[in-house]
């Protein structure tokens, strides 16, 4: 296969290719009632959503304890990993585009900490060239800088290139980086429940409908 007929998939990691956010709510929603005795909602955490979640909690937490109630949010989020699995038709649908040749990366706000106990925890590593977290990054999404570093890393062509996530954010980043933009709601808990503005080029709520799509797309097959 010549070079500018490889194809990159870049994907969102927290409810996108994992089921972690409501690890997220819960391991913020216990750090912050454990050291500044407030409760807060998913919703409430997901409008802190921006920086990693070591900036979300310096940004909440007094400074002289950050170090701590880092620690207290990462102790909570291994926790609420036991019994987490990556469900099968999302298994199913990365082995398929492993096995097409189809190069794949993460591009996601959360920390670099948190994101390689994800991938670890739900055995995920082997299927993504490139992962590049919140915390390694200057401006993060929608801002598209994740997105063109790791293009640029895997010599990606944006006409072969295609960025998938399910917050208004990440469609905002693929349309800034000039990549098409898929969003996608096939986890109870999402960023954007299925309503976003702008809209993606197009929409999935299972994963079998975006590996058929895509491998027809571009008429590679699914073997």
């Amino acid at each position: 296969m010549h070079k500018s007929e490889v194809y990159t998939v870049l994907f969102d990691f927290d409810g996108t290719i994992a089921d972690t956010l409501p690890a997220i709510f819960t391991a913020i929603r216990h750090t912050f009632y454990t050291f500044l005795q407030e409760e807060y909602s998913d919703q409430q955490i997901m409008e802190l959503f921006g920086p990693p979640e070591a900036g979300i909690i310096k940004n909440k937490i007094p400074s002289e304890r950050y170090e701590e109630a880092l620690q207290c949010f990462y102790d909570k989020y291994v926790d609420e990993h036991r019994g987490l699995v990556t469900p099968a038709p999302l298994l199913t649908m990365l082995e398929a585009l492993k096995q097409a040749g189809i190069q794949m990366g993460i591009i996601t706000g959360k920390g670099r900490r948190s994101a390689d106990l994800s991938l670890e925890a739900l055995k995920l590593t082997d299927y993504f060239q490139i992962v590049i977290a919140g915390d390694e990054v200057t401006n993060h999404k929608p801002h598209p800088e994740g997105i063109l570093h790791a293009m640029q890393q895997l010599q990606a062509y944006p006409e072969h290139t295609l960025y998938v996530g399910d917050s208004q954010a990440d469609v905002t980043a693929a349309r800034a980086a000039g990549i098409c933009a898929v969003g996608v709601n096939w986890f109870s808990a999402s960023q954007s429940n299925g309503i976003f503005d702008p809209s993606p080029d197009v929409l999935f709520t299972e994963p079998a409908m975006m590996m058929e799509w895509l491998l027809k797309r571009w008429n590679i097959g699914s073997n």
